[in-house]
């Protein structure tokens, strides 16, 4: 049986004699040498897996994780996980010493005691202390491609057991994967028989952004992404992120502690005497009671889309017909897709000359120097550099006379045909990311056919809803504002986590997005200028300072 006050006590030891225990420091090493001995002490054997990793915030470092394999009668495994490491003494989030202790006290459970032999559970029970979990789940990541991983039936993350707040189960995976339902309800079950109270779960649209990016803040992305359903235990503090966190500043919970590592133990017995089908990992979306298949959402959002391409297509038929000249708006949207994609190109030169953050292809936790500790001179070198490139483009998209409305309604077609050429492409790609797309492609559709500009303007607002609400409801999940949220999925796309279609895709929306803009504000300007007045970046930036130039000496005469 758990022993609370026990696991308390070892936690306690833990955090007294190494405060801190950031990855790469001899702490750390000291920290993971002090849990192998207790694991000794019980007559258990472990195996340390050492390697050397590029943690964002951290730089290169040398982690070590500590797995003890329980033998049982068959070769599948249950797994459970909790993170040696912290960010250092006094840190407010990313401890998991409660975590640490809930692990040697199951160990305990399973070791010879003096009046009883070694209990031998039904599938081998692997215990992995893990390092770098404070750092984007380093440990778990590097142990998801160990041989247990692809023996695993089912894993268990704990990560703060030993907070004040409600329970709380963290489901999100580093690719759009989810839990087996079986195994989140008998989690939910066990928990509530042993604390007393419900976990909460996140709500049915953070599950859906958190599938659209994907992200997955916690441990249990690296191994849901290898396919093995996984959970992460952990209590919401007042004030916390609602994401895993660790322990907070406070004393344990003593009580809870222990209910919480019954519940653990509870939970493992479940899945040693479960049928191993039980536990198959699919995306899903869960509710209260219930959870939503992922294929059908993901079948309702590309259908969503086929209506949108009929009426586009019908659009760009009649404007064909009409012979509108399309030419000129195309131009118009090359310009701007290649304004794009320079900004992504400054931002990947920014990444190697370590400018925005950059290491494993990690989530680092929201509370990490990844939000607002850039590198102030080069990001405004950049933004330098972004403005004279804005700049060149700029010259050509300037409405010198108003446009005509053939010329307007071509610009609309041209660019609702692109952006429905992206979200075709996102369908194929990562249909759960549509959700950011669709209101931007119903809402702009109705663009043509709006001539006020209040109106033009506030049904072109609605079709931001998708990434807007998306940066919202990431932000709330994270305890981040709206600008450091924003400056955070950079982040994550500097260090890798975010793929790199799923960022070209992103620009090529933006692209469109901004012909559209140009458009319902009034500033869209047809690019008549035919390929013999076309040259390169160079040349377009010499000849604006040129022209500026001499208009300057024009003005002294």
């Amino acid at each position: 049986m758990f022993d609370g006050a026990l696991a308390a006590t070892v936690a306690s030891g833990l955090s007294t004699e190494y405060p801190s225990r950031v990855p790469g420091t001899p702490e750390a090493a000291n920290a993971a040498r002090w849990y192998s001995e207790r694991i000794s002490a019980l007559g258990l054997q472990s195996e340390e897996d050492s390697w050397r990793a590029d943690l964002p915030g951290l730089g290169d470092s040398d982690l070590r994780n500590v797995v003890t394999a329980i033998p049982g009668r068959s070769q599948e495994t249950i797994v459970v996980v909790a993170h040696r490491d912290n960010r250092g003494a006094g840190q407010p989030f990313g401890d998991n010493a409660s975590g640490t202790a809930a692990l040697i006290e199951i160990a305990r459970g399973y070791a010879a005691q003096e009046t009883a032999p070694a209990p031998l559970p039904q599938r081998t029970l692997v215990l992995v202390s893990t390092d770098g979990g404070a750092y984007g789940g380093a440990g778990a990541a590097r142990f998801a491609e160990s041989p247990h991983v692809e023996r695993a039936l089912a894993a268990i993350v704990l990560d703060g057991l030993g907070g004040r707040g409600r329970p709380r189960i963290a489901v999100a995976g580093n690719r759009s994967s989810s839990p087996a339902r079986t195994l989140v309800g008998t989690a939910s079950a066990r928990v509530e028989e042993h604390v007393g109270e419900a976990p909460a779960l996140p709500g049915a649209v953070t599950q859906l952004v958190d599938l659209g990016i994907p992200y997955a803040s916690g441990e249990q992305g690296s191994l849901l992404a290898r396919g093995v359903a996984t959970i992460t235990l952990t209590t919401d503090e007042q004030g916390d992120p609602d994401v895993p966190a660790g322990d907070s500043a406070a004393p344990l919970a003593i009580v809870t502690l222990g209910s919480f590592g019954r519940a653990s133990e509870a939970i493992i017995a479940s899945i040693d005497r479960s049928v191993g089908s039980a536990f198959r990992t699919q995306d899903r979306v869960f509710l209260e009671e219930r959870a939503a298949s992922g294929w059908t959402i993901r079948l309702a959002l590309i259908v969503a889309v086929v209506p949108f391409a009929l009426g586009v297509f019908d659009l760009l038929v009649r404007s064909r017909r009409r012979r509108l000249p399309f030419a000129p708006a195309v131009r118009a949207l090359r310009t701007r897709a290649l304004l794009c994609l320079y900004a992504g190109l400054l931002l990947w030169i920014g990444t190697l000359v370590d400018v925005f953050p950059t290491g494993a292809s990690l989530p680092p936790p929201p509370y990490s120097s990844i939000v607002g500790n850039w590198s102030l001179p080069g990001t405004a070198l950049l933004v330098v550099a972004f403005l004279l490139g804005w700049l060149v483009s700029h010259r050509r998209l300037v409405p010198a006379s108003q446009p005509s409305a053939e010329e307007r309604l071509a610009g609309y077609a041209v660019a609702l045909g692109w952006i429905a050429l992206v979200a075709v492409a996102v369908a194929l790609a990562h249909p759960y990311a549509l959700i950011f797309v669709l209101p931007s492609l119903y809402a702009w559709l109705w663009l043509p056919l709006r001539n006020r500009f209040w109106t033009r303007a506030a049904v072109y607002v609605a079709g931001l809803s998708g990434p807007a609400g998306a940066v919202l409801v990431l932000g709330h999940e994270l305890g981040l504002g709206v600008i450091d949220t924003l400056l955070y999925l950079v982040g994550l796309a500097t260090v890798g986590y975010l793929t790199f279609t799923s960022v070209l895709l992103a620009l090529a929306w933006t692209a469109g997005a901004s012909q559209l803009a140009a458009l319902a504000f009034g500033r869209y300007a047809p690019d008549v200028r035919g390929d013999e007045h076309r040259s390169g970046l160079f040349r377009n930036t010499v000849a604006y300072f040129a022209e500026r130039r001499a208009g300057d000496d024009q003005m002294d005469k």
